[in-house]
């Protein structure tokens, strides 16, 4: 029989079954995929059990009794000497034990029906069965934080093989990149939290608030059980993580913890608190999270290192430039608005291992061919090592429109800067070093930038032109003659 058929029969309910199971007076037999299995024996003994406790008799009295430690008719006797203290209250009781006890009756062979039907006919009810419920925890925020917490650590996993295996920023979106996270998510899920507890009984966040999953009778819950648990978690309790119909299903399983009523994943487990001060949580909470927080941030800006490091080829950096040109997601390294720009068949630009552009086919936005094109990069090497990157580009009475040379200038840099042993992730990170030496570039002024040994110079002098008014674009001025010149370099001193 399952638990719910058993239910039905004994007249008894699901938290009193598991409540006898867990203080050794029930022992089911388990199917192979770990699902209790009752048979008759178990039906009948739930029924006396329900007898007896009806009539006052403590669990551990028919504990004893079932293990053979006493005699029924001597629990009954010590019974009924503390019933006849309280005769007023108790004596319905006192006269159906009396009546068992003169039957001589053997709890082996008690007759549970024909006492119960003397229970019925005297119409009271025992506070007993009430009390033979174990204590549901229904805690539904500490839940809610305990199960954010594992998420979050679940999207550090994700965002290390992102970043540092794929070299994938994971602080851009895309549908594509949207899509994968989700499916990724799910997938971890249920890869690695059936397996935590199955061996651990709890997950990091369910440890953090002392929370912890157990079988009905305390022990530890198959993987097969644990995964359909937790299957059971992300479909009913978040809904696929699915906007607005997570929403839905968070405040059905909130409603449900608040209403003291069983979760469609809590049928055939059991959840524990250890009860902690909330000062301690509240702060343990925030410490976990900050230190979540820290190291998501630094696995973002790890992969935006280089793949190669130390002394540089050529060939090594142009491939350092080309990894972190994908990871900030740039088409084309010239800081041209939009709003100039048109959606065309054409391609993305990445640098061939002798420092040469390269077009490679694609589909991005083209800019109009008014716009200067990509300085040349020259290379310094000492002993077969890259010493000086620098490009410069001059305009003379040339009607063309200059766009800042920010993107090129930062992923020059970082994709050199960072390959150095000097450097280290922190306290300047790749993201920091890209958005200042790229906000120097936009505003049109010279800068020098010094960092782990290299040096990053820029010199730019322009006249006869106007800033245009949708973004930082040099337009020529009507009737002037407009010249233009850079002069970038990226020096290693070491050499």
């Amino acid at each position: 029989m399952t638990i719910k058929e058993i239910e039905n029969l004994s007249g008894l309910t699901r938290a009193n079954i598991y409540f006898y199971e867990e203080k050794g007076l029930l022992h089911p037999n388990r199917n192979p995929n770990g699902y209790r299995n009752y048979s008759n024996e178990d039906l009948e003994s739930l029924q006396k059990i329900r007898l007896l406790r009806t009539l006052h008799i403590s669990v551990e009295d028919i504990n004893a009794i079932i293990l053979g430690k006493r005699q029924l008719s001597d629990v009954l006797a010590s019974h009924i000497r503390d019933l006849r203290m309280n005769e007023n209250d108790l004596h319905h009781c006192r006269e159906i034990c009396s009546q068992i006890h003169d039957d001589q009756a053997d709890y082996s062979s008690l007759d549970w029906q024909q006492y119960m039907d003397l229970v019925d006919t005297f119409h009271f009810k025992s506070t007993e069965l009430q009390d033979d419920s174990l204590l549901k925890v229904t805690a539904p925020w500490k839940r809610f934080f305990a199960r954010g917490v594992d998420l979050s650590i679940y999207g550090l996993i994700i965002d290390i093989f992102l970043s540092l295996v794929l070299h994938i920023n994971t602080h851009t979106f895309s549908i594509g990149k949207t899509l994968f996270l989700w499916f990724a998510q799910i997938v971890l899920i249920l890869f690695i939290e059936p397996v935590m507890i199955t061996l651990t009984r709890t997950t990091p966040g369910k440890a953090l608030f002392g929370l912890y999953v157990t079988s009905t009778d305390s022990s530890h819950i198959p993987y097969r059980k644990a995964l359909h648990r937790t299957w059971l978690v992300v479909l009913k309790g978040y809904g696929l993580f699915l906007p607005i119909y997570s929403l839905l299903r968070l405040y059905s399983s909130y409603k449900t913890c608040r209403n003291i009523e069983t979760l469609e994943w809590e049928t055939d487990s059991s959840l524990k608190l250890n009860h902690k001060a909330t000062a301690i949580l509240v702060f343990k909470y925030l410490l976990m999270d900050t230190a979540i927080a820290i190291c998501s941030f630094l696995i973002w800006q790890a992969g935006a290192l280089p793949i190669h490091r130390g002394d540089l080829t050529i060939a090594e950096f142009c491939e350092n430039y080309n990894q972190l040109q994908q990871y900030f997601e740039i088409d084309r390294p010239v800081n041209i608005p939009d709003s100039f720009a048109y959606i065309h068949e054409s391609s993305p630009t990445i640098l061939n291992e002798d420092g040469s552009w390269q077009d490679v086919p694609g589909v991005y936005q083209d800019y109009s061919s008014s716009y200067g094109d990509l300085p040349e990069l020259h290379f310094k090497n000492v002993d077969n090592n890259l010493s000086e990157i620098s490009f410069s580009q001059s305009y003379k009475n040339e009607d063309v429109m200059l766009a800042p040379y920010g993107d090129l200038m930062a992923l020059t840099a970082i994709s050199y800067i960072c390959a150095q042993n000097d450097y280290y992730l922190l306290p300047i990170t790749p993201e920091e070093i890209y958005e200042t030496i790229s906000n120097k570039a936009n505003s049109y002024s010279d800068f020098t930038y010094n960092i782990a040994g290299v040096i990053v110079e820029c010199k730019i002098h322009y006249s006869g032109y106007t800033t245009a008014e949708n973004g930082n674009i040099l337009v020529p001025q009507y009737g002037q003659t407009p010249t233009f010149d850079i002069e970038f370099s990226i020096t290693n001193i070491r050499y």
